[in-house]
């Protein structure tokens, strides 16, 4: 036949380990969606911009593609603030 359904709860270790593993996946989806919500921010801020500020000069643009291996320290700071406060959230919430 069946067996009784176990009650047994998994070890302390298991359990705090899946926290860990479960908070690092929140943290890592919080950069995620940051990143991509302010891609589309800033994508409709150029275009409502574009379209209030009209040009009639035409000219041209400069672009550095050096610049992109330059990232400010600031941008790495908001980058891992904004995984520890997903980590940290999911952590609380997970821990109670």
């Amino acid at each position: 036949m069946g067996r009784a359904p176990s009650t047994a709860k998994p070890k302390l270790g298991t359990e705090s380990h899946m926290i860990y593993i479960k908070s690092l996946l929140a943290g890592f989806l919080a950069v995620v969606v940051a990143c991509i919500s302010l891609s589309v921010l800033a994508v409709v801020g150029l275009i409502v911009y574009n379209m209030i500020h009209r040009s009639q000069e035409e000219g041209s643009i400069g672009w550095d593609p050096i610049s992109l291996v330059r990232v400010s320290p600031w941008i790495w700071f908001i980058v891992v603030l904004i995984f520890c406060v997903g980590f940290f959230w999911e952590y609380r919430r997970l821990a109670k």
